[in-house]
């Protein structure tokens, strides 16, 4: 038996109450879910977000490495 169908057999003989609660958090999931953000971009779509970077970088809009670094690390209890 495979894992759907040992999952449905299982929703099968739940009360019809119990049923619902687990499709409500089966559908939160689905919708509570972010869009995937490694889809594939064109690269006309990269060169356009490289050439906005540079434009951010030459107005001063940027954190350096490090800095970003020391942020996570205190974030995270590491420092």
């Amino acid at each position: 038996m495979s894992t759907i169908e040992s999952t449905v057999s299982m929703m099968e003989l739940m009360p019809e109450d119990s049923q619902i609660k687990v499709m409500e958090f089966a559908r939160s999931l689905l919708i509570a879910s972010p869009p995937d953000p490694f889809v594939p971009l064109s690269a006309e779509q990269i060169l356009a977000d490289l050439a906005e970077s540079r434009d951010q970088a030459s107005r001063g809009e940027y954190i350096s490495a490090e800095d970003v670094f020391k942020e996570i690390g205190i974030s995270h209890g590491f420092i």
